[in-house]
Parts: structure tokens; C-alpha cells; sequence
């Protein structure tokens, strides 16, 4: 897809000269069920008069003026229960990432509720500091919580491509609100120039291909080592033996966090067969480890 059919709002990035800023212009605007009886309504850390009916599959809400989805399994135990927000990537339908990621399906194994909200005009999401985006996304976390039984600890947020980069705008904006994000296939949302200063240290997993040609590797590594700076993480992480590319994990890093950092053997698409639940089950892992302070 050529990068002069991206939405006006990241013209930004084609400004900046060279290859491999109009690489990452192509990155950012490329991206390219459950039913059952309801349980108990609780009241929890959720709030008062929360519950954790579930919905019937996935089912289209409204928050700031804008329609999200939001997926509730049935038999979540209470008193409360974790909430994902799984960001789809430029020009994705959230329904496309729903079955690529298969996130649904993981929501009622491990008993979490999962939303899928979407970016605006033009499928892409707007990174930029303080963007209309990081405040939609906030207003989903607030709609979900007020009417289900969230903990307020254990709110996360993952996303692919142009997706990824938006997650990684939420640990910068909004480190009060998420307890931890994921970026697969991403580059750091302060490429353009926004800048990225949380309230706190925020564990960070980024995920990567090793044939990415959309998000390239060397921008994925550098997104890598801000995160380590701003954490103030330990140069020597700690490795997994015996996995084709890289898996290591960075910390403990300021306040306890942690910078968790694994590539594949795969291009710039969501993984596939074996490591599309490897992927699921280090990011879930990774998640249930950091909780918010």
C-alpha cells in the first residue's frame, strides 16, 4: 500500500527524510462468541452494582461518541476480573483482529472480559501525545468499568501495527489507568517528535518479527531501549534458551517493573500457528505479573 494514501494526520512522518521514515509512515497506516447463562451480578472493586452478566458474544457499545466492542464470557468468578483492550492495526476492521488474535477465545478460558475498540477516520490510530484517541480509549475503560466488575489493577492494553503504537501512547499518557501494555509489530509513538512521559514506571512487552519490513527491526530495538531508559532497567536481561530468534526479559527494573522483549521468526503480520499461542500466553503471563501499583 502506498504511503500517500494514509490519512492526512500522519503526513508528519512522510515529512522526515529518508527510507526509513517513510517505512514507518507505511507501518502506521498499514496493519494490515461466546454465549451462556448469566452469573451472579457482584459488587466489587468493580464498584457498587457492577456485574458480571456476560454479553451474548461480541457486542457493540458506545463511548465517547464513538462504537467500541466488548466481549464478556459467562462464568467469570468474582468478586472482580481483568479487562483487555486489544488495539486492531491500520485499516483493520476490529473483527479482523478479534480472529487473528484470538483473543475472545483466551477471555473465556482465563476469565478476563476483552473490548475491541476502533480507531477513527481512516482506520489509523492517532499516536500523538494527549491525542482524541488516548481520551476515546480512557472513556472505554470508564463505560467497561462502570457497568462490569473490573479491577482497577489489572486493566491492560495490547495492540498490533499502527495499533501497537497506540498502546505504547497509552503507557506514555495513561500509565494511571493501565497497569501494563503489549506492542506487537510496532515502533515507538515519539518517532514523529510527540513526546512520551509517564506518571510512572509501566512494564512494557514488545513483541517483534525478525522479516518485519513494515516496522523494522532496528526501529523496534530502539523503541526497546527507551523503554529501558525510562524504566530504568538493567543493560542484561535475562534469556530463554532454546527459542529461534530472542526472548528476554529486562528487570527488575524502577518500582518493580519490567521490559519483556521476544522476536519471532515471521514477517510483519500477527503470528501464526505455534507462535500465535506463544504469543497469547507470554503476553497473558506478562499481564497477570504486572499489576497496577
Amino acid at each position: 500500500m502506498p504511503a500517500s494514501t494514509c490519512p492526512r494526520r500522519l503526513s508528519r512522518a512522510t515529512r522526515a527524510r529518508g527510507l526509513t521514515a517513510r517505512l514507518l509512515a507505511v507501518s502506521m497506516c498499514m496493519g494490515l462468541l461466546i454465549t451462556g447463562t448469566a452469573s451472579a451480578s457482584t459488587t466489587a472493586t468493580g464498584g457498587a452494582g457492577c456485574t458480571l452478566v456476560p454479553t451474548s458474544g461480541t457486542v457493540s457499545r458506545e463511548a465517547a461518541g464513538r462504537t467500541y466492542h466488548v466481549n464478556v464470557p459467562p462464568g467469570l468468578p468474582g468478586p472482580s476480573v481483568p479487562l483487555l483492550l486489544s488495539l486492531h492495526g491500520a485499516l483493520q476492521p476490529y473483527s479482523l483482529h478479534e480472529r487473528e488474535t484470538r483473543w475472545s477465545t483466551a477471555a473465556a478460558d482465563r476469565h478476563f472480559i476483552v473490548a475491541y475498540p476502533s480507531a477513527g477516520a481512516g482506520l489509523v490510530w492517532d499516536a500523538d501525545q494527549r491525542s482524541a484517541d488516548v481520551t476515546y480509549l480512557r472513556e472505554v475503560v470508564k463505560d467497561i468499568s462502570g457497568s462490569w466488575c473490573v479491577d482497577p489493577r489489572r486493566i491492560h492494553v495490547e495492540g498490533f501495527s499502527s495499533g501497537a503504537n497506540m498502546s505504547a501512547r497509552l503507557a506514555c499518557d495513561a500509565a494511571t489507568v493501565f497497569a501494563s501494555v503489549a506492542a506487537y509489530g510496532g515502533v515507538s509513538p515519539s518517532f514523529t517528535g510527540s513526546p512520551c512521559v509517564p506518571d510512572r514506571p509501566i512494564a512494557v512487552g514488545l513483541f517483534h518479527s525478525d522479516g518485519d519490513l513494515i516496522s523494522l527491526p532496528p526501529l523496534a530495538v530502539a523503541h526497546r531501549d527507551e523503554w529501558l531508559r525510562r524504566n530504568g532497567c538493567p543493560a542484561t536481561p535475562v534469556t530463554e534458551p532454546g527459542v529461534p530468534v530472542e526472548a528476554a526479559v529486562y528487570g527488575p527494573c524502577r518500582a518493580g517493573v519490567e521490559v519483556v522483549w521476544r522476536v519471532y521468526r515471521g514477517t510483519h503480520f500477527w503470528p501464526a500457528d505455534d507462535n500465535r499461542t506463544d504469543i497469547a500466553n507470554r503476553m497473558w503471563n506478562f499481564f497477570l505479573r504486572n499489576r497496577l501499583p
